[in-house]
């Protein structure tokens, strides 16, 4: 008797398989389809939306913690310097520094030393990338440099002077 609901049970799961055969196969030929990532990021506007995605994404809290901050310690001009409120006067006096001294003669003086040691600023290695983040630190208090030629005018026209001054009369 144990046999023939054996059999029965199989041709019974048997009928059942052959029925879902051909399901779950639709998609089978098409292409993956691709999530971007920072899309998904973009639309990340609260804590709760980001605490829901971490765990969707099996991500610890120490995990996002330590990446979160080896992107502030990379970028720590942006986030602890530029973004900070209190680093405001600091940044003033560097700017105040760089135009009494001009930005060459800053690059190796105790002035960016003390800067450096009261927000914690990186002094770099290169003097390339000094000019360019001190290019940041004048975008923020609106001191860009105008593109407009006016310097250059202005240094042709002292230049001009100098030479009419030294009695210069060009080529002969």
């Amino acid at each position: 008797m144990t046999r023939k609901k054996k059999k029965k049970l199989s041709k019974e799961l048997l009928s059942l398989f052959e029925k879902d055969a051909g399901k779950g196969f639709e998609n089978f030929n098409k292409p993956p389809t691709r999530i971007n990532v920072f899309d998904r990021a973009r639309k990340i506007k609260t804590w709760n939306m980001f605490i829901h995605l971490v765990e969707q994404e099996n991500i610890t809290p120490a995990e996002a913690l330590t990446i979160v901050l080896k992107h502030v310690k990379k970028h720590w001009n942006e986030f602890k310097i530029l973004k900070d409120t209190d680093q405001a006067e600091s940044i003033a006096k560097l700017l105040e520094w760089e135009t009494k001294l001009s930005r060459g003669k800053l690059f190796d003086h105790q002035y960016l030393k003390d800067f450096a040691n009261m927000t914690g600023y990186k002094i770099p290695r290169t003097y390339n990338t000094f000019q360019n983040e001190m290019a940041l630190f004048r975008n923020v208090f609106g001191k860009k440099r105008t593109k407009t030629g006016a310097y250059t005018k202005k240094q042709l026209e002292k230049a001009a002077a100098r030479a009419l001054k030294k009695g210069y009369k060009g080529k002969r």
